[in-house]
């Protein structure tokens, strides 16, 4: 498996999600800031008590609202990262 690099595709990364706020814009915050690094949803057919390591994942990137503190996330295929193949 090709290890893909966060620092290496930052920029790019912050261009899209910008492209994707202008067209549906989070109303009241005052800009954000990008989370260095990826983040892995996990997925999983069932609720149990146990923790279950490893399985499927939606790569995902996050920003923080500088207003709010909210956290927002954006699947990272759906930011259509030209030569950023997941």
């Amino acid at each position: 498996m090709t290890t893909i690099k966060f620092d290496d595709y930052k920029q790019r990364i912050t261009d899209a999600v910008q492209a994707k706020l202008r067209v549906v814009p989070i109303a009241g915050e005052n800009g954000f800031t990008l989370v260095d690094g990826f983040i892995m949803q996990p997925l999983s057919n069932e609720v149990s008590g146990n923790i279950v390591l490893g399985g499927p994942t939606i790569p995902l990137v996050a920003i923080v609202g500088n207003t709010s503190g909210q956290i927002y996330y954006f699947a990272l295929k759906a930011l259509g990262i030209q030569g950023l193949e997941i």
